[in-house]
């Protein structure tokens, strides 16, 4: 079998999966949680999420997907980039499993606002004013579990930068923007809880989404250069 043929497989597999996951955190991101939640006023919120209750639970469909299919990315990954440093490629994956288990846990955080204000019979107990608090106050969990996933997010693509730019199969550049997003990520994770500025953040994230796309196009348009990988390869062999 064509060894050539499996690892451009492999590279646009893992573009394609990263894709996936970019798309389904954009949705849950754009069309659920800016489209619900309105931060200032916690009645609009309410009835926000109470008038479009489908959509909630696709977005929280898509936060769970994005999760699953991030721990794919790295797996596929992984594959791709094992044989320039296996002990790196194992870190990228273990980092990439505590921040998808974080996000996976975070995820009961946004969506017990659904379930505070859809009625049920045991909290009627509370007003619902206290049931319009209680959701927010969810909400603004979630927000805080985001922000600690991201310092794994930030974890796993530093040492995917690293791979890359040591591979010679995967141009360099690619590497460096990794780096980059990894440095900016973990600042902005610093921001948010010593002196939080929405707007900083959200700049601070500028990098990654340079990385990320301009990373997945290649992937899925390019692949990688095979001759290079066979180098590698042979290096890693002998090495062994």
């Amino acid at each position: 079998m064509d060894t050539s043929n499996i690892n451009k497989r492999t590279a646009r597999i893992a573009g394609f999966l990263y894709l996936l996951m970019a798309l389904f955190g954009m949705f849950a991101e754009i069309c659920f949680r800016q489209n619900l939640f309105v931060a200032a006023d916690m009645a609009v919120t309410a009835n926000n999420i109470l008038s479009n209750i489908f959509l909630y639970r696709i977005g929280i469909t898509s936060d769970i997907l994005m999760a699953l299919i991030y721990l794919l990315t790295a797996l596929a990954l992984f594959r791709l980039l094992a044989p320039v440093n296996r002990n790196m490629a194992g870190a990228m994956v273990v980092f990439t499993t505590a921040g998808c288990v974080l996000l996976m846990f975070n995820v009961l955080n946004e969506i017990a606002p659904l379930y505070i204000l859809s009625g049920n019979d045991y909290l009627s107990a509370f007003t619902t004013i206290q049931k319009q608090a209680l959701a927010m106050f969810f909400y603004n969990l979630y927000q805080h579990g985001y922000m600690l996933g991201q310092i794994f997010f930030a974890l796993w693509v530093l040492p995917l930068g690293l791979l890359i730019y040591k591979s010679g199969f995967i141009p360099k550049v690619f590497g460096v923007l990794f780096v980059i997003e990894a440095i900016f990520g973990l600042m902005a994770v610093i921001v948010h809880f010593l002196m939080p500025n929405a707007t900083i953040e959200t700049i601070m994230m500028v990098p990654m989404m340079i990385a990320e796309f301009s990373f997945v196009a290649y992937l899925l348009i390019k692949g990688i250069n095979e001759s290079e990988v066979n180098v590698v390869k042979l290096c890693s062999d002998n090495a062994i």
